[in-house]
């Protein structure tokens, strides 16, 4: 007899363990939908502002040309794309850790591994979040130096070259950054 009470005061506990991972899980995905929600929201009032900024460029002399506002848009962009990304890593989590706690994970071996996968699969999405800001970094950086190499008394000068030497130095740097992730997320596997 004190074994069936036994067996039933942990179904007891697993089904409440159970219940609780299934409402952390559920919580943290509304919490994520409003996060995303939010970003799209901000993203729509931000081409809202830049449709109008490009419309009173048009009239008004002295406001950011066009191509600046094209330049602030896409940034706008890209950080939205990593903050979802961020906001689905989270969700993934913790999926993760409600599932630990859903299979009652008794042996140390299978916890170890659980969680260094869950840590690898962080580091290879973060790694991947990194090199998608740097090439959008580099790109922009690029647009900027390209916009001024065209500027009036730039072409054919040392002021020209300057702009190419940094240009090229900002490429390798970014390069090395890339490479540095690489390593990064191959040390962690």
């Amino acid at each position: 007899m004190a074994t069936r009470k036994a067996t039933h005061v942990e179904e007891k506990q697993a089904e409440v363990v159970e219940t609780i991972a299934a409402l952390f899980t559920k919580n943290v995905e509304r919490v994520a939908d409003v996060q995303k929600k939010s970003l799209d929201l901000a993203m729509q009032q931000n081409a809202d502002v830049i449709g109008a900024l490009k419309k009173i460029a048009q009239v008004v002399p002295g406001t950011p040309i066009p191509s600046v506002l094209d330049l602030f848009a896409h940034a706008f962009g890209q950080f939205v794309d990593l903050q979802k990304g961020a906001v689905e890593l989270a969700v993934e989590q913790s999926h993760t850790l409600a599932g630990f706690a859903n299979e009652r994970i008794n042996s140390f071996s299978s916890a170890t591994d659980a969680v260094a996968t869950m840590v690898q699969n962080t580091v290879e999405r973060t790694a991947v979040a990194q090199k998608s800001a740097l090439e959008f970094s580099a790109a922009q950086t690029r647009t900027v130096i390209d916009t001024f190499k065209k500027q009036s008394g730039v072409a054919g000068t040392q002021t020209e070259a300057a702009a190419d030497s940094m240009q090229r130095g900002f490429d390798t740097l970014v390069e090395s950054q890339k490479n540095m992730l690489n390593f990064a997320s191959r040390r962690s596997a």
